[in-house]
């Protein structure tokens, strides 16, 4: 299906689902009680530990499959869901009707992108990763194919299966992501659907030093890492995407290629569609926090110098940045450009 005609097919399904999911932004915060301050402070040690905890173990997965249990090409086909993007119970793209939470419009973005146009952009670049993996022959690792299988597949799981919230801003996103209601339903959704959780913000114009804030707040609230991607260069662990694109790593991404790897389970590794109204219907008015907090500053600050200090390797986990992207390296010096693994903070 040409990709006009799947942005004017989810804009028939965003504006069934605006009924459905929105929740109109208040302009005030609400101001933090007792028991919320005693439960950020009193349970931060333990979150922080859960989540290094959870994320060194995610780390030992992905070297496993990329490095030992190697996963090869070729595991879904050219016209596979995760590939495509097109969901085979509709024949419609997926991502509109992932959507679990998304606000209205702001007034200073009326005249921007359209969210159909948003959500395609972002799901067809990560399927456009699972198809450098569903070639076969396979492709050799370099420029048409920078991450190890294993990494591409993941992406499946990321723009398919994934629970998608759209909002306009990051400031949108503490306010929400910080709320205590808004927070035991983004768990309630994570263990009901056992999926991943895709952050899409509409407003490309952002604070790379906030957008690690942000990160690193979500990752002190959730226990869960936060991966900031977006257009304005690589923030923290993030690369670069059409628009910020926060992934909410809850661990799921392993289950999907479990399957993927088995041939009795391969088949059904792309996930329905969500089922729509049963998740963030009822959400007080009130709202959070605007702003990260010191121990979130103070995190975003740590894992930014960690990231400069890995040089030119950036803050490319699995593979090593000087090799998978030496073409592009190497232009950037051709034209007096200097080469940017980290982006500096705004």
């Amino acid at each position: 299906m040409p990709i006009r005609r799947e942005i004017n097919s989810a804009r028939q399904v965003l504006g069934s689902a605006n009924c459905r999911y929105q929740i109109s932004p208040k302009q005030s915060a609400c101001v933090e009680s007792f028991s919320q301050r005693a439960w950020y402070w009193g349970g931060l040690p333990y979150r922080w530990l859960r989540g290094a905890m959870r994320n060194n173990r995610d780390i030992i997965r992905v070297l496993n499959l990329t490095r030992f249990n190697t996963l090869p090409a070729g595991l879904v086909s050219l016209d596979h869901p995760w590939v495509t993007g097109i969901a085979p119970e509709t024949g419609q793209p997926i991502w509109p009707m992932n959507i679990v939470f998304q606000t209205p419009r702001a007034g200073d973005l009326q005249e921007t992108i359209s969210d159909a146009e948003i959500l395609s952009a972002t799901g067809h670049f990560l399927a456009n990763r699972v198809r450098q993996s569903a070639i076969t022959p396979e492709i050799p690792q370099g420029p048409r194919r920078r991450m190890p299988h294993a990494v591409n597949y993941m992406h499946g799981s990321s723009h398919y299966n994934s629970g998608i919230f759209l909002l306009n801003n990051l400031a949108e996103g503490y306010r929400y992501f910080t709320h205590p209601d808004f927070r035991r339903e983004l768990k309630r959704f994570v263990s009901s659907e056992h999926r991943e959780v895709l952050i899409v913000f509409r407003d490309r114009n952002y604070s790379t030093r906030e957008y690690a804030r942000f990160s690193c707040c979500l990752r002190l609230l959730y226990s869960w890492f936060c991966n900031p991607n977006g257009p304005q260069g690589n923030v923290l662990w993030g690369n670069f995407g059409p628009f910020p694109a926060a992934n909410l790593i809850t661990g799921a991404w392993a289950h999907d290629l479990r399957q993927l790897s088995n041939p009795e389970t391969a088949a059904t590794v792309a996930r329905p569609p969500i089922e729509q109204g049963q998740y963030f219907q009822q959400m007080e008015d009130c709202q959070g926090r605007t702003t990260a907090k010191w121990p979130e500053r103070i995190l975003a600050r740590i894992m930014h110098q960690r990231v400069r200090l890995r040089g030119s390797r950036g803050g490319l986990r699995f593979v090593d940045r000087r090799e998978v992207y030496a073409d592009q390296i190497e232009r950037r010096l051709q034209r007096g450009e200097p080469d940017q693994p980290l982006a500096e903070w705004s």
